[in-house]
């Protein structure tokens, strides 16, 4: 992805958080959650988010086929995922797509753009 790729995907997923207040993850039965490795970084994982429970939903196929979107509260997510996510040294990546790349940010620096 181009940096003015990656910019227009960031910029699109925080509207579309901002406008609902929530995002999505797809979740287990069990409680866990879609987490793959980093593309960019060895020995990282990133948590994989969707703007919207339709892109999410577009997702739960093949090997995900048994996940189901779990929406995230706005507020939950600064609140209490940001931490987490922060302590673990794990990233998030930005509606997951067909070709299986996505924008891969850092916890704290997306939530300082949803906050901005």
């Amino acid at each position: 992805m181009s940096d003015i790729e990656i910019e227009s995907e960031l910029v699109s997923f925080v509207e579309k958080v901002r406008l609902n207040e929530s995002m999505w993850a797809l979740g287990a039965e069990d409680g866990g959650f879609v987490v793959c490795e980093s593309n960019q970084f060895s020995d990282t994982d990133v948590l994989l988010l969707w703007g919207t429970e339709d892109a999410a939903k577009a997702q739960c196929k093949d090997e995900w086929q048994d996940y189901t979107p779990v929406e995230i509260g706005l507020d939950e997510f600064l609140d209490e995922w940001v931490e987490d996510l922060n302590e673990d040294d794990a990233l998030v990546g930005l509606n997951w797509n067909d070709d299986q790349v996505c924008v891969e940010i850092e916890p704290v620096g997306l939530a300082k753009a949803l906050c901005d």
